[in-house]
């Protein structure tokens, strides 16, 4: 990873921002730039001339030009015939989201669905193996969402339905208890076990904090 990042340096040299004027950063092999559209396809042009010589390759039908909706017939017409796809609605990046608030909204409430059945497959174990639920939480589960929290602003309110199946079926079959988990038990639970907690956060509420 060090060796392809120092490789990758000699081809951002190339498209650098006095060059370009598009602002731009690189994580492994994705390559990301934001800037005018006219800006950008002279960005591509270079990234196309320069990338294959030093090993990089660029994929237009993997690279995707997000643009506002009023930008987006002058977006098609500048990346004709390049293969790159144009949207105005958004894309996923990097585990996260670029594009409108219904994209972004759209994106989250599938995540959270997935992660509200994951939760749900963890509250069965829960009563029979509550230590290795709770250690599968804790280490690995809660973890899932916490780069969603920290790069997509505004989401704490899609992220109730999740909060609702921590606290209304993983905690009950962790604790086995049918009874109800109030507000204060819930803040305990969430603090740090050096606190005299259980580290089960509630991402609804940290969603706004973490971003």
């Amino acid at each position: 990873m060090a060796m392809y990042a120092i490789g990758l340096s000699v081809l951002q040299e190339e498209i650098s921002y006095e060059k370009t004027q598009v602002k731009q950063v690189a994580y492994a092999d994705d390559l990301t730039g934001a800037g005018k559209i006219s800006e950008l396809r002279k960005w591509w042009d270079l990234v196309k001339k320069n990338g294959p010589t030093i090993g990089y390759t660029p994929n237009a039908t993997k690279s995707i030009l997000i643009v506002k909706p009023e930008h987006y017939e002058n977006g098609v017409r500048l990346f004709s015939g390049n293969g790159v796809t144009v949207t105005k609605d958004g894309q996923r990046h990097l585990g996260a989201v670029v594009g409108t608030p219904e994209f972004k909204e759209k994106y989250v409430e599938e995540k959270v669905s997935e992660w509200v059945k994951e939760v749900g497959v963890l509250s069965g174990m829960a009563k029979t193996e509550p230590h290795a639920a709770y250690s599968a939480f804790t280490h690995d589960l809660q973890h899932r969402w916490s780069f969603v929290k920290r790069t997509i602003p505004g989401i704490s309110r899609l992220l109730r339905p999740l909060e609702e199946s921590i606290r209304k079926t993983f905690l009950p079959a962790l604790l086995k208890t049918k009874i109800i988990i109030v507000e204060n038990v819930r803040e305990l639970l969430s603090l740090p076990p050096r606190l005299g907690g259980m580290g089960i956060t509630s991402p609804e509420k940290l969603a706004e904090e973490e971003n």
